[in-house]
């Protein structure tokens, strides 16, 4: 078996010797230390020689995947056995053959890359793959293993690092911090872990350790509610036993008045906490943003992901955007989501979006078409529709307008409705439509040089009025919404 020190001397240290370079790596290996020869040998050609282009390159490559399939089969022996010096060795070995570095930024596949982009659309970042945070993870487990909580803490923070949408370092790092009673530091990476929480999973492992930090803490109210709520979502055997010690260590504190569950008391008792309840508000807004971006896409290769983004937005509880999205991109309607009150409609795009406020009541839409003008208004009041009507009219003929025309209609979708002409002088005539959903009064005012049906434009729209869950709303009551 032929080293590199057995060849070095007859090394000309240009392009003449990559036939002798080919030759000694394709020597057969009988044991690790021949492999490790290998290893050297081939490193010693990437540190030092322009082989690009050449047979050399492909041989490099290929032996690169081999070389990382072998150490990290026997890392993953190694944390099987839970020999951690073991693991340690290999890993040296990663690190000397491979380039480590902790300036990269690393995704798991397209989505995290895209949903990260949408996460952070200042920031400068490529589609990277590679392995420095596969490195500084197992190498943080093995350190924390070893006690080593210095360079475990160290370990599992470049890993998080390289792969911010990587959740197995958060956990890791939030278990270090609990193994050495730094309950605060656990919390402060328990909620950045939320922050990037994307299945239920992710949400269980999230109110596990936020029960267990509470009940650290020594606020078992708060901590009785994170128990019950983590165990409605998904736990491993050994969590949801954990858990359940706890529980019963609290319910024999005899100080201490529960009620019999927690359920939906439990969810009120995290939001007046401070304890989020679903998933946080960046990754329902960034997920939207990626679905939306697939559109704009001519990618075909995006379809799969575009159905992946899609089912990630209806167990988000996002029904209403996911219909908005798709009816804007694929049809010649406009879907308008008004956020105070959550109310949805749904208009032709041939009108233009003059104004929209959806922070505040009062008008909150207009819109103009040629010489139309349509203004949406919305006020809340528990009065009947009646008096609301009364009193809009009211209003109007104080203002030195006629009314005309005044109609009443009931349908099937909006009940009892109210419709009339509004007249002042020969230039100005408006027709209003007055609708009842709950609490609001919804008026459209259509003022129209136009002799085409106004009445029926109006009630078509009416027609597409319905209340939605928005993002602030799903995010407050989570899984009792």
């Amino acid at each position: 078996m032929k080293k590199l020190a057995d060849i070095f001397s007859q090394l000309t240290h240009t392009d003449k010797d990559f036939p002798l370079f080919l030759d000694v790596l394709d020597q057969k290996t009988s044991n690790e230390d021949d492999f490790f020869a290998i290893m050297d040998i081939a490193k010693y050609v990437k540190d030092n020689y322009l082989y690009h282009g050449s047979k050399l390159e492909s041989k490099i490559l290929n032996l690169d995947k081999e070389v990382f399939a072998y150490l990290e089969s026997k890392v993953n022996k190694k944390n099987a056995k839970r020999d951690w010096n073991g693991m340690l060795f290999y890993l040296d070995k990663v690190e000397h053959y491979f380039p480590i570095s902790k300036d990269v930024t690393i995704f798991d596949g397209v989505e995290d890359f895209y949903l990260y982009s949408m996460l952070f659309p200042k920031k400068r970042i490529r589609l990277c793959f590679g392995i420095e945070h596969w490195f500084f993870l197992k190498k943080g487990v093995a350190y924390r293993h070893k006690e080593d909580y210095k360079n475990a803490i160290f370990n599992f923070e470049n890993s998080i690092k390289c792969a911010p949408l990587s959740m197995i370092p958060y956990e890791e790092l939030i278990a270090t911090y609990f193994e050495i009673h730094d309950y605060d530091s656990a919390k402060t990476v328990l909620d950045k872990y939320h922050m990037f929480a994307r299945t239920f999973y992710h949400l269980g492992v999230f109110y596990y350790y936020t029960a267990l930090y509470y009940y650290e803490k020594h606020n078992y109210f708060v901590a009785h509610a994170c128990i019950w709520y983590a165990l409605g979502f998904d736990l491993s055997l050994s969590m949801r036993n954990s858990l359940l010690e706890k529980l019963n260590e609290i319910m024999k504190n005899q100080t201490l008045v529960f009620g019999a569950f927690g359920s939906v008391s439990g969810a009120k008792a995290l939001t007046a906490n401070n304890v989020p309840v679903w998933f946080s508000k960046n990754i329902l807004t960034a997920t939207l943003d990626m679905y939306k971006s697939s559109f704009v896409s001519r990618i075909q290769e995006l379809k799969q992901f575009k159905k992946s983004v899609r089912r990630k937005l209806m167990l988000y509880k996002l029904s209403a955007y996911v219909e908005q999205i798709e009816t804007n991109m694929d049809s010649n309607q406009y879907m308008f989501l008004l956020n105070l009150p959550s109310i949805a409609l749904t208009i032709d795009k041939n009108w233009q979006v003059v104004y929209e406020n959806d922070e505040s009541y009062g008008i909150v839409l207009e819109l103009e078409n040629a010489d139309d003008t349509l203004t949406v208004g919305v006020k809340k009041s528990e009065k009947s529709l009646d008096e609301l009507y009364q009193g809009e009219l009211d209003q109007i003929l104080s203002s030195g307008c006629k009314l005309k025309n005044q109609t009443q209609l009931t349908t099937i979708k909006n009940g009892d409705l109210k419709i009339a002409d509004v007249v002042m002088g020969q230039n100005f005539n408006m027709k209003i439509l007055f609708v009842k959903k709950g609490d609001y009064l919804v008026t459209f005012s259509l003022m129209s040089k136009n002799d085409h049906d106004n009445e029926k434009f109006l009630l078509n729209i009416a027609s597409t009025i319905k209340f939605y869950n928005n993002i602030d709303k799903i995010t407050t009551l989570g899984r009792f919404l």
